[in-house]
């Protein structure tokens, strides 16, 4: 009896030396994966916020890249909120306010499509999103990060994650709607 259960351990010993990589394998894995789930929530979540921002925001010039509101909006997306006197720290690690695109766009008349705003002399391009010669604001606003998020895994570079595209705010609506909002008298705004 002895020697058929001493085999019976050393067998079980054996199987759970196969299993024990192979589950470390899988934990592994599932933590691999909630990480990048995470990181790409975390970032979408970030650049629908600065799209927010910024399609709230009056008087931003889309063509001049030093424009403060742009900058505030860049820095909203890649710290979060920043309370005065602190250090700032990114909501996800690496990610900078260089990785961060502002595009104005213009939605071209009877159609879904969309095109991108010229920064050109209003006087010369009626499609010109430039504030400061005559320009309108754009139609939509489109926040993303442009050549994508490196994605690591063992501190090794493995790919990309693109929350791209994120959020067309458009401005106009969203303007009338809050300032319907503000003011409910001046009639009912059309649904977002």
């Amino acid at each position: 009896m002895t020697r058929k259960t001493n085999s019976q351990r050393g067998q079980a010993v054996v199987e759970l030396a196969f299993q024990i990589p192979l589950m470390l394998l899988l934990l592994f894995g599932g933590f691999q994966i909630a990480r990048i789930f995470y990181t790409y929530h975390t970032l979408q979540k970030a650049l629908r916020g600065g799209a927010g921002f910024v399609a709230r925001s009056t008087n931003v010039n889309y063509c001049a890249i030093e424009d403060a509101t742009l900058a505030a909006a860049r820095n909203f997306v890649v710290f979060g909120n920043l309370p005065p006197g602190t250090t700032p720290t990114p909501v996800v690690p690496g990610l900078t306010t260089d990785m961060i695109q502002i595009l104005p766009e213009r939605g071209v008349a009877e159609s879904t499509a969309v095109t991108p705003c010229t920064c050109g002399d209003a006087r010369d391009d009626t499609e010109s999103c430039d504030v400061l010669s005559g320009g309108r604001a754009p139609d939509f606003v489109v926040v993303n990060l442009g050549s994508g998020f490196p994605l690591t895994v063992l501190g090794k570079k493995h790919g990309m994650i693109f929350a791209a595209r994120q959020v067309l705010a458009q401005v106009e609506r969203l303007i009338d709607h809050l300032t319907f909002q503000l003011f409910p008298g001046l009639g009912h705004p059309e649904p977002l």
